[in-house]
């Protein structure tokens, strides 16, 4: 009997370890039996040489390139010379224009739509363009921004349009754009470097691409968010399918639509950037100049630029997808420029009346203005129609600040053709900061101290993880690495990812990329796990103490929106080229999602479990990693989601700077001019994200379903 106790005993203790522990088990398990595998196999892995010779991708490519191009060429320069047109013109308006002119342009804008706060902020950053001597580069970036912009925003929202109307036309849309947006943003150059040349033509068309899916995605959604009852209610009032969608659908889907023309905006500045590789010019040459020349303090004026120039298009246009604007006459709240933890110091106080006082008598004199103008055009339109002039007087009124601008650029434009109160930027205003950065960064690097705390970091990440890393993955057979990712595919998703994963695979090896796509593996590999060890403790320590939380976001913040190559040059200078260097390049592009998915996570968990856990005798230590940390796991594997994206989005910019892998074929195929060679890389850098990403989501909503978050 007590063996039979016992027996009941040992099962329980049995299930009860299994279903705890069931992950960790598996994991070991797999990790024992590669190691047996990779010790038996004692090789580098070689992929069959019969189906390398029956795919030749590469080949075949190069040869479809050859055939095709005189028949589009015609077209495709065609299409750049109109490009090259449109470009030219907007860059000669901005540039030969007198600066002060261009300058209220630009930010007129952020003054009509996000108030006086959103105004200074305008200033601050069109002004940075002026003082580091980059106005010319400045304005050329912004003409490839403009124009590449108004052609996605037009295609679209004339796509999403045509899918929100149409269900089959959005299920053969909506793989396109999940391929569009799973491709590494430098693949987008490869096809437009080749049928539209070097220059603007090829980077506004590669910009084009890139940046279309988010207004696409949002146009579609925000039209099919419209309720049904109301486009029921237009159409009982006789209004026609064509007469609902354009007055009463797309008015209502404006906020979700003004989303996705911000979410363009930014993916359109991150591609101009970088298609500096094929020629394009601008902000990006500056870094790429200071990239290849080493010189890290011209670099990162550029990126301080180019940062700064994304803040101010990120807030403008998110702001104009706002409802609520900030109104150029509102008496009832004092504006606000300091934090309000200093609004009782009366200096401040005193400071932010001076100013409000200043921005309403500025706003006063728009509206004055406006006025005028209404009661001249009133005046005129009524001796034709009455009903007419009270229609102008409302459109004039209701745009009352638009006017006010473009009696205000016209006055300047008119002072500038007949006067010569004018003058260039005064050279005495100009600072630059390169020298001291460079002097800096040379007294860094030649320090006895420095250079062995970069050794010790080179030496333990080669030696400690990369290089061994590298090694199992090539020393795996490559049929069992393909079985081992098509098992967890079908274990996590079930039958069609892990078809999707054979197939992924298969190409890879097909195309003779085996060995440079275990590279990539072995580096995003490396590179997440440094993101992990380092972005969760952080984004929990911000979680957790809001002080943190504010230091913090400002460099989160900086380290999204600066160019992907610009993290290259302090990189490179510091640890020199090699597969170090591109690990922690990469470290430093992908951990800002992974930290702020982790701070999300912990913050957005209810606050009685710490009543409740504290109630039950837990100290702080034990709720947050027995309670917290399992119940935000979703949330975190979120974030090293997005992590795994963004390093195999690096991977294409790493071999700058001595990084192997896939990338440095696409690298390869732009050298030697071989389009088959350049584009089987993208793809297989493409396969890699949709696998791993798609296994990540997977096991991401099994933890979900498993706590009950559905």
């Amino acid at each position: 009997m007590s063996a039979v106790i016992d027996d009941q005993q040992g099962s329980g203790l049995f299930a009860y370890f299994w279903n705890e522990h069931r992950s960790w088990v598996v994991t070991f398990a797999l990790l024992a039996v590669s190691l047996i595998v990779w010790k038996l196999h004692a090789a580098e892995t070689i992929f069959p040489q019969s189906l390398i010779d029956a795919f030749p991708f590469a080949e075949k490519t190069d040869a479809f390139d050859e055939w095709l191009r005189p028949y589009i060429q015609p077209t495709t320069r065609a299409i750049a010379a109109g490009a090259v047109w449109l470009y030219e013109g907007l860059v000669n308006f901005l540039t030969f224009t007198q600066w002060q002119i261009v300058f209220v342009i630009l930010i007129l804008p952020a003054f009509a739509y996000g108030g006086l706060r959103l105004g200074l902020l305008g200033i601050i950053g069109v002004s940075s363009f002026l003082v580091l001597d980059f106005w010319d580069e400045s304005m050329e970036t912004l003409s490839l921004m403009s124009i590449s912009i108004l052609i996605s925003v037009v295609i679209g929202v004339l796509l999403g349009v045509m899918a929100s109307q149409n269900d089959r036309f959005e299920a053969v849309v909506k793989p396109i754009l999940d391929t569009m947006q799973t491709l590494p943003a430098f693949v987008y150059l490869i096809p437009a470097f080749y049928l539209f040349g070097i220059g603007p033509p090829g980077a506004i068309l590669a910009t084009v691409i890139y940046a279309l899916p988010p207004v696409v995605r949002l146009t579609n959604l925000g039209i099919r968010q419209v309720p049904a009852g109301i486009d029921e209610a237009a159409t009982s009032f006789g209004a026609t399918g064509l007469q609902s969608l354009l007055k009463v659908k797309m008015p209502l889907a404006m906020p979700s639509i003004k989303l996705g023309v911000n979410q363009t905006v930014m993916m359109a500045l991150a591609l101009v950037v970088l298609a500096t590789f094929i020629g394009s010019p601008g902000l990006g040459d500056i870094v790429y100049t200071g990239l290849v020349r080493l010189n890290v303090g011209k670099a990162l004026e550029g990126g301080l630029a180019i940062v700064l120039m994304a803040v101010v298009l990120d807030r403008v246009t998110y702001a104009m997808g706002t409802i609520e604007q900030v109104r150029a006459g509102q008496h009832d709240q004092v504006f606000r420029l300091f934090p309000q933890a200093l609004e009782n110091v009366k200096p401040v106080l005193y400071l932010e009346y001076a100013i409000d006082w200043v921005w309403r008598q500025f706003a006063a004199l728009g509206n004055y203005t406006t006025l005028l103008l209404t009661v001249i055009l009133c005046k005129l339109a009524s001796l034709v129609d009455s009903s007419m002039a009270l229609r102008l007087r409302e459109i004039l009124l209701a745009r009352s600040f638009l006017i006010a601008s473009l009696v205000l650029v016209s006055i300047l434009m008119l002072l500038d053709a007949h006067t010569d109160i004018f003058g260039k930027f005064p050279r005495a205003w100009e600072y630059s900061f390169r020298t001291p950065v460079n002097q800096y960064m040379d007294v860094l690097v030649t320090s006895k101290v420095f250079y062995a705390i970069t050794t010790a970091i080179k030496e333990g990440l080669f030696y400690g993880l990369i290089n061994p890393l590298n090694s199992f993955l090539k020393g795996l057979p490559w049929w069992y690495t393909a079985a081992v990712f098509v098992t967890g595919a079908w274990l996590f998703s079930g039958r069609a990812l892990a078809i999707g994963t054979l197939v992924g695979f298969l190409f890879i090896g097909a195309a003779d990329l085996w060995i440079f796509g275990m590279k990539t593996l072995s580096t995003v590999t490396v590179s997440v796990l440094i993101c992990f060890i380092l972005g969760v403790p952080l984004g929990i320590m911000a979680a957790y103490n809001k002080t943190v939380d504010t230091l913090l976001r400002p460099v989160l913040d900086t380290m999204q929106t600066l160019p992907v190559f610009v993290y290259l040059v302090p990189v490179v200078m510091l640890f020199g080229a090699g597969q170090v260097s591109s690990v922690l390049a990469t470290v430093v592009y992908a951990l800002p999602p992974l930290v702020r998915c982790t701070t999300l996570g912990i913050r957005e968990l209810p606050e009685q479990i710490d009543e409740v856990s504290h109630s039950f005798g837990a100290s702080m230590t034990q709720t947050l990693t027995k309670i917290k940390i399992p119940m935000a796991i979703p949330a975190i594997m979120l974030g090293v989601n997005q992590a795994i994206m963004m390093a195999l989005a690096m991977e294409v910019v790493t071999p700058l700077i001595g990084g192997q892998g896939l990338g440095m074929q696409v690298f390869d195929g732009m050298n030697r001019a071989s389009l088959g060679i350049s584009l089987q890389a993208g793809v297989g850098i493409v396969l890699l994200a949709i696998i791993l990403d798609r296994m990540s989501q997977a096991w991401t909503r099994t933890q979900r379903e498993a706590m009950g978050l559905t």
